[in-house]
């Protein structure tokens, strides 16, 4: 009996103090850490310190930098949050300028996303439009061949499909102004309905810059919609598949008459050849 109660009082007394080691250490004199690596910090702390690396590689583009300064974080914690960051700043319409290399660091760590692509494949606008060097004419030519006949080029490509502009209207919002565009497939037969157009590169080009969007990236608004961020006092111009040939050109962001509101533009572009009535077919 004398052992059964030496044995409960001395359970009772370790049980009694690992509970007062427990309140001293947690609320009484807690440890306080200095100095400690990421990637010991909280799960939202590592994402917020990946964050501010992707903002220091924005500032001095040094990608080693930014490299050593993820070692140690788990790979999935990296990807995870570079893909969160891409996405919400695809979704706010930051610009290419931002974009680009954002998109370039999170490639080289393995992330791959959607918003990405479009970023990754298109080249930095150059200040100026590049000229074709005009050639030296040589001092003695080869004279010509009588006999030669030139060749024609066959183009592997098939033709362009023609572009049409179906209507352009005024936005008022009290968000940033936009060019907004949706794409559509000419109908196949006279009365049916245009169909939304996924897939299609657009550029939006200006005295200095140009940027580029392709369809489909935001399907809960339209499976045939892409916006651009548009600046004020900036005459714009918007092209299909490549920026050379403008559809449309002088966009300018225009004030609503609704209070101090900013006029965003909202175009639909028919791709495709419309059908043909009777009576156009009658004429021809």
């Amino acid at each position: 009996m004398n052992h059964r109660a030496g044995f409960l009082a001395f359970a009772g007394g370790a049980v009694l103090g690992l509970v007062l080691g427990l309140i001293y250490a947690w609320l009484i004199d807690p440890v306080d850490l200095y100095n400690t690596t990421p990637d010991l910090l909280r799960s939202d702390y590592r994402h917020d310190w990946i964050r501010l690396v992707a903002m220091a590689y924005l500032v001095d583009g040094d990608l080693e930098r930014a490299e050593h300064r993820l070692e140690g974080l788990p790979q999935e914690d990296v990807q995870a949050a570079l893909a969160a960051l891409i996405e919400s700043y695809a979704v706010e319409g930051r610009p290419a300028e931002v974009m680009r290399p954002l998109s370039q660091l999170a490639s080289r760590l393995g992330v791959r996303t959607a918003a990405m692509a479009i970023y990754l494949n298109t080249p930095p606008p150059s200040p100026t439009l590049e000229t074709t060097p005009t050639p030296q004419p040589s001092p003695t030519p080869p004279p010509p061949t009588p006999t030669a006949t030139p060749t024609p080029f066959i183009s592997p490509l098939p033709p362009l499909l023609p572009y049409r502009v179906i209507s352009q209207t005024q936005v008022c919002t009290t968000t940033l102004p936009q060019l907004q565009v949706l794409v559509r497939a000419a109908p196949e037969e006279e009365g049916d309905e245009p169909t939304p157009l996924p897939g299609v590169v657009l550029w939006l080009t200006w005295p200095g810059g140009a940027d580029r969007a392709v369809t489909g990236l935001r399907p809960e608004i339209d499976p045939g919609y892409a916006d651009f961020t548009l600046e004020p006092g900036v005459p714009y111009a918007l092209s299909v598949d490549e920026p050379a040939a403008p559809l449309l050109s002088d966009l300018t962001v225009q004030p609503c008459q609704e209070g101090n509101l900013m006029g965003s533009w909202r175009i639909v572009i028919e791709i495709g050849q419309p059908p043909t009535t009777e009576n156009e077919e009658g004429e021809q």
